[in-house]
């Protein structure tokens, strides 16, 4: 299954994705890896379910050090890439390519970890919604 793909069914255990964003594997035109991050929005916000993503970047075994956030759109993302952008973040398709351009180790670190993250959150008790009232 493409990360895509993937990351859209897990994603989708916790609500309703309306809006999503993550890079394909590998560059359509170059062909090199490019740095893995996943970008979403709910249609229904949940604040609770910010624990089980912040539980889920912090406790999974990872290469590279990564960070949730959660504002209009919430992220799992490359702490590099975040700092790359700038602190507003204008720079961040700037700074993914920079990256990818340069250090394609990195991309592989961040392909294998981001599917470790996918990984806990395919495990993750979903709180209220799987103690529904019959």
């Amino acid at each position: 299954m493409k990360r895509n793909e993937r990351a859209k069914q897990v994603l989708s255990r916790f609500g309703d994705v309306v809006w999503f964003r993550s890079p394909t594997e590998r560059h359509p035109v170059y062909g090199y890896l490019q740095v893995a991050f996943v970008g979403w929005r709910y249609a229904e916000p949940d604040d609770q379910l910010k624990k089980i993503f912040e539980s889920a970047v912090r406790e999974t075994p990872k290469q590279v050090e990564w960070t949730f956030k959660s504002t209009r759109n919430w992220m799992i993302v490359p702490s590099r890439l975040i700092q790359e952008a700038g602190p507003d973040g204008q720079n961040f398709n700037q700074a993914m390519d920079l990256i990818r351009q340069s250090d394609e180790d990195f991309c592989a670190k961040t392909a294998g970890d981001l599917e470790k993250i996918f990984q806990t959150l395919s495990e993750a008790p979903i709180t209220r919604k799987e103690i529904q009232p019959e």
